[in-house]
């Protein structure tokens, strides 16, 4: 794989762009603090450790050393490497920002004893009653394969506003207005799942409601087309609300291999699970795909790394593949796959990923400045209309490559 043609280079954390810029002083500062609200118990040198690192953001300080081995730490150092001398608001935005959460969950000994710095955050949305109201409505059947399946695309698209990690997003919540899909390319996507061959791959990002809408979709994939799915989460809790191997069993009510010690996340899903026959009926057909091997969790450093989707390591580019489809979910996955970067927005969506090995949908809320696919004629007016359209979380895209 290789970068596209005419690539302008990556957004930076400085003041050419000023979401950027705010979401590395101010945003990601109060989610580290946050975490220090919520969990007082923390050791003295671990609420030393962040409120370092709160500070190092906000004055701009430079990139500090990883001192873990953890997966993705040789990928890490290579990547400092090259941007010696910079600092955390001099740098790439899609280096700074995961980089932050890598550097959070390092100095929260997450490695070491496996507990997430976010998981009451998760288990508040998991116990809401409009997460359990999302997945209700989801599970209701709608017309025949190719109306449902659009449909469960665009349920998983906009369940992308419910990230914890951005209130101006989740407050939006579920409910569309006519013109908050930008792009609909969902039609081809239909077409390449019910007439290809090969698993369907969801690149997940947030737990919570979007995850189950995403199972949802998974579900209905698994037992009415008889497609076998993988679903690719983080190797690691970051950006607060995003989907590990945890977060995907706790909600199923699956095995974990391991004993835990966030069982409030497992106990509020656990309510969830048995709210009706339908959510169990659900969850158990998800736990038999889970047991039998249709339904696979693929963890990857990948996802909680600092390179574009055209960098994809050889292990990635083998199992996508021979997918008949691959949804990439969310606005950090959406950064990735046209190498964060505000490209002419009448740029196409396909020759951005034309170096992907296999059919992509990008669904995605939009929360930061990059967007392909749009005449300029559109873009000019939602200028005019709302100056904050490309990161206020009310509009979506579905983007597709065949």
């Amino acid at each position: 794989m290789h970068e596209p043609p005419r690539y302008p280079g990556r957004i930076r954390t400085d003041t050419t762009n000023a979401f950027a810029h705010h979401t590395l002083r101010v945003r990601v500062p109060a989610i580290v603090r946050a975490v220090l609200e919520r969990h007082p118990d923390y050791a003295a040198e671990v609420h030393a450790g962040l409120e370092e690192l709160a500070g190092a953001m906000v004055g701009g300080a430079p990139l500090p050393p990883l001192l873990g081995d953890a997966p993705g730490a040789r990928e890490y150092r290579a990547a400092l490497a090259a941007r010696d001398g910079e600092g955390w608001l001099s740098t790439d935005w899609l280096f700074a920002e995961p980089y932050a959460y890598r550097q959070l969950v390092e100095r929260t000994g997450y490695w070491q004893d496996g507990r997430d710095p976010f998981f009451s955050n998760k288990q508040e949305e998991y116990a809401s009653p409009a997460h359990a109201s999302a997945l209700e409505r989801a599970l209701e059947p709608t017309g025949g394969r190719e109306q449902r399946l659009r449909e469960l695309f665009g349920a998983a698209l906009f369940g992308n506003r419910i990230d914890l990690s951005f209130t101006a997003s989740r407050e939006r919540g579920l409910v569309t207005e006519a013109d908050d899909l930008l792009l609909d390319e969902r039609e081809g996507a239909v077409r390449a799942v019910l007439a290809g061959s090969g698993p369907v791959h969801v690149v997940a990002d947030n737990a919570g409601t979007e995850l189950t809408l995403d199972l949802v979709l998974a579900d209905f994939v698994l037992h009415e087309l008889g497609c076998e799915v993988v679903v690719h989460v983080k190797t690691h809790p970051t950006f607060v609300s995003d989907a590990t191997v945890f977060d995907v069993r706790a909600f199923l009510g699956a095995p974990q291999g391991a004993a835990s010690r966030d069982t409030t996340l497992e106990r509020a899903a656990l309510r969830v699970r048995e709210s009706n026959a339908a959510v169990a009926a659900f969850a158990e057909r998800l736990r038999a795909a889970l047991a039998a091997g249709r339904l696979v969790l693929a963890p990857h450093p990948f996802w909680t790394g600092p390179e574009s989707l055209w960098s994809l390591p050889p292990e990635l580019v083998a199992r996508f593949s021979g997918a008949r489809l691959v949804v990439l979910k969310g606005d950090a996955n959406y950064r990735r796959a046209v190498g964060d970067a505000v490209w002419p927005v009448s740029t196409r969506f396909a020759d951005v990923t034309a170096a992907f090995p296999a059919p992509l949908l990008a669904l995605r809320t939009l929360k930061s400045d990059p967007i392909v696919g749009l005449s300029e004629e559109r873009a000019h007016a939602l200028d005019e209309s709302d100056p904050t359209w490309r990161v206020n979380g009310k509009r979506g895209v579905a983007s597709f490559r065949r």
